[in-house]
C-alpha cells in the first residue's frame, strides 16, 4: 500500500505538472492548447539530441530543453494563436488541434518512432524509509514538481508580471483599461506554461522512455485533472494531478488489473465532477443576465 502511494505520487507529480502548465495558460488566455503535451515532447527530445548528438551535460541539456519550451510557447501565441484569438472556442480548439499533428508529425520525421531511453539527472539510486523503497527519480519527480508549483506560486504573489497576470482572468476588460499590456501578458503565459510543460516532459521521459507519443495519455489526464481540480485553480491541478496518480495505483493494486488503469481514474473524475460540476477548487460562475 505505502509503495503504491508513493508511485503514485511520482506518477501524479508529473501529470500535475502537466496540467498546471495547461491551467496557466488557460487561465490567463482563455486557450485551451492540444498541442501543451508534443511542445514538451518536442522539448525533451531536443534534450536528447543535445545530450546524446552534441555531447553537452546532462544538465545542460536540460536547460537546452527548457529553453526551448518556452520559445515554442512564444512562438506558438505570436504565430498561431494570436491571429485567431479573436475568432471563438472552436477556431482556437482547431488551431491547437491541427498544432498537435503539425508537431507530433514533425517529430516523427526527425526522430522517426523509435523509443528513445532518456537519462534521469536524479540517478539510479533509491532510499529506504520507515519500510518503503524510493527511487532517486521518483524522490526527485515529485521533489522538482513541488519546488516549481512553489516556484509558480511566489512568482505570482510577489512579482509585478504575477499581479498583472493574475489581474487579467479576473477582468480583461477592466486590465486593458487601467494599462496592462494584454498581448504581452498572454505571451508571457504561453511562454511559462510551456517551460513548466517542457519540465515535465524531461521528468517522464526516463519514467517511459522517450517517443512521439510519450505524452498522448498524460495529456489526456492533464485535462482532466483541470477539470477536476477547476479550469482555472492552480491548485486544484496540482492537487488533482497526485490524487488521480495515488487513485491509479492504489485502484490497481487491490481492485483491477492493470489495463483498466486509465478507466477507473476517469470514472472517479467523472463523479466529482458529477457532484461538484466548478471541480475540486473551482469557483461557481454566475453572469448578470
Amino acid at each position: 500500500m505505502d509503495q503504491a502511494i508513493i508511485n503514485g505520487l511520482a506518477e501524479g507529480s508529473v501529470y500535475a505538472l502537466l496540467a498546471v502548465g495547461l491551467v496557466f495558460i488557460n487561465r490567463i488566455t482563455e486557450v485551451a492548447s492540444f498541442a501543451h503535451g508534443e511542445v514538451s515532447t518536442f522539448a525533451a527530445f531536443v534534450g536528447f539530441t543535445v545530450f546524446h548528438h552534441l555531447g553537452a551535460p546532462l544538465l545542460i541539456a536540460i536547460v537546452c530543453s527548457i529553453a526551448f519550451g518556452a520559445a515554442l510557447g512564444a512562438a506558438i501565441e505570436k504565430v498561431v494563436i494570436r491571429p485567431v484569438q479573436t475568432s471563438g472556442l472552436l477556431g482556437t480548439v482547431m488551431v491547437t488541434l491541427g498544432l498537435y499533428f503539425v508537431l507530433h508529425g514533425g517529430m516523427k520525421a526527425i526522430w522517426g518512432p523509435e523509443v528513445h531511453p532518456y537519462p534521469s539527472v536524479f540517478g539510479n539510486g533509491a532510499i529506504r524509509f520507515a519500510g518503503v523503497v524510493i527511487s532517486a527519480q521518483h524522490l526527485g519527480v515529485m521533489v522538482t514538481s513541488l519546488a516549481i508549483a512553489l516556484a509558480l506560486a511566489a512568482y505570482l504573489r510577489w512579482t509585478r508580471t504575477g499581479l498583472s497576470l493574475r489581474a487579467i482572468p479576473q477582468n480583461r476588460f477592466g486590465a486593458a483599461v487601467i494599462g496592462l499590456n494584454i498581448r504581452k501578458l498572454n505571451s508571457t503565459a504561453w511562454v511559462v506554461g510551456s517551460a513548466v510543460g517542457a519540465v515535465a516532459g524531461v521528468l517522464i521521459a526516463p519514467l517511459t522512455f522517450l517517443h512521439s507519443n510519450m505524452m498522448a495519455a498524460p495529456l489526456i489526464k492533464a485535462f482532466s485533472i483541470a477539470a477536476l481540480g477547476g479550469l482555472g485553480s492552480l491548485v486544484g491541478a496540482f492537487v488533482g494531478g497526485l490524487l488521480l496518480g495515488v487513485l491509479e495505483n492504489v485502484a490497481v493494486l487491490y481492485f483491477l488489473p492493470g489495463y483498466l488503469k486509465d478507466s477507473v481514474a476517469f470514472f472517479f473524475i467523472l463523479v466529482v465532477l458529477l457532484v461538484q460540476p466548478e471541480g475540486l477548487f473551482g469557483k461557481q460562475q454566475k453572469e448578470k443576465v
